[in-house]
């Protein structure tokens, strides 16, 4: 009976510690899930129509109604997550032949813990076309850019507000 007993107040006390590290990292921690889950919703590709529409429906939830997205020069503002979800589904086809990849992610919660100001990195990565798996190295395979992103907390779920393409020196 102690042994059991042990083993219920070790896996008790695991289960505390996972629960208190979670917390401690708070905002943090759930905005980069998030736009992790965003990552892999992206990389999901549909081989049919209806699919892609769903899959945009599903890349719409992590964006606030009037998000603004703002691709750099040469390119008008995207604004509305109804005209992001139209692009997506849109576009599907295209980008479907290359991965993204989120890193050097830096968050940083305002005080009221309502919005989040976050720089980070996107690697587009080309995919060769029969296998799915990154391009062959002989041909540029990967593109990366700077984002500056602006994130709200919506009913508790953190999303992207606006998203602009920083410009880095050449």
């Amino acid at each position: 009976m102690t042994l059991r007993f042990l083993r219920a107040f070790a896996v008790c006390l695991a289960l505390s510690l996972l629960s208190a590290c979670s917390w401690w990292q708070g905002d943090k921690a759930l905005i980069s899930a998030r736009l992790n889950a965003l990552v892999e919703q992206v990389n999901a590709h549909s081989p049919d129509g209806l699919g892609s529409l769903a899959r945009a429906a599903q890349i719409g939830k992590f964006f606030t109604d009037d998000v603004i997205v703002e691709l750099g020069r040469g390119s008008a503002p995207v604004t509305g997550r109804d005209t992001l979800m139209a692009m997506a589904a849109r576009l599907e086809p295209r980008t479907s032949g290359f991965t993204v990849k989120l890193t050097d992610i830096n968050v940083l919660v305002t005080p009221n813990d309502q919005s989040a100001d976050i720089n980070l990195t996107a690697e587009i990565i080309r995919k060769t076309p029969a296998s799915g798996e990154p391009a062959a190295s002989s041909a540029p395979s990967m593109d990366a850019r700077e984002f500056a992103v602006i994130m709200r907390k919506v009913d508790g779920e953190w999303k992207i507000a606006r998203l602009t393409a920083v410009d880095t020196l050449k």
